[in-house]
């Protein structure tokens, strides 16, 4: 066999190894592609799940009418009438949750409401502000009640976050709102430090 035989044999075999790395490095990156198209549409997914999840979470009840709430599904764990001499309306402070289980552990919204009008006996009230809140009993707890503020003069209604400690007076307040009726809102407080609140679930002997 001459040597231009020789060179001619090395040739086409490198041809064809050229080929076949090629095709090998076309797979690789074909299925690569479609491992990271799964990862995508994966990760979209999941996103799009907590996207809604979120959403859920934090849809607003604003505007709504308590008769609209109850259709909604939602459970009331406690309410109250505020007094107040700053408006002839009517105004109620309310907390909701998604289930009584809920009420003391778990998401739910802390509502100030207005009377507007009245369906038979039963008084309709339209949600002007909201707070979303996630309690975690005894850790993470929510009420209304009257607390003295450092600055402040004698005693005001606020709603309070609060570590409950089983106590008359309630000292470990995480975070607490005035409610202003003139605005039609909660204002959160900046400084929760050195309040004193009346525990109103608190009862001597229990």
């Amino acid at each position: 066999m001459t040597t231009f035989q020789l060179i001619l044999i090395a040739v086409a075999l490198s041809s064809c190894y050229a080929d076949v790395k090629t095709e090998i490095f076309s797979n690789g990156i074909g299925q690569t592609r479609v491992d990271k198209s799964d990862a995508q549409s994966a990760q979209f997914s999941q996103t799009m799940a907590e996207s809604e999840s979120t959403q859920q979470k934090s849809s607003s009840l604003i505007g709504k009418t308590t008769t609209e709430i109850e259709n909604m599904g939602w459970f009331s764990c406690a309410g109250t009438l505020i007094a107040s001499e700053q408006s002839e309306s009517k105004y109620a402070v309310s907390q909701l949750a998604k289930s009584q289980n809920k009420c003391n552990n778990g998401e739910g919204k802390i509502l100030l409401e207005r009377f507007v009008r009245r369906n038979g006996d039963k008084a309709v009230f339209e949600v002007i502000d909201e707070i979303n809140i996630l309690s975690n009993y005894p850790e993470k707890e929510y009420n209304w009640t009257t607390c003295e503020v450092k600055g402040a003069e004698g005693e005001q209604f606020y709603v309070i976050h609060f570590k409950d400690r089983r106590q008359a007076e309630l000292t470990e307040i995480h975070d607490l709102w005035t409610v202003d009726l003139i605005a039609g809102k909660f204002v959160k407080v900046k400084n929760a430090e050195g309040v004193t609140c009346v525990n109103p679930d608190y009862s001597d002997g229990l």
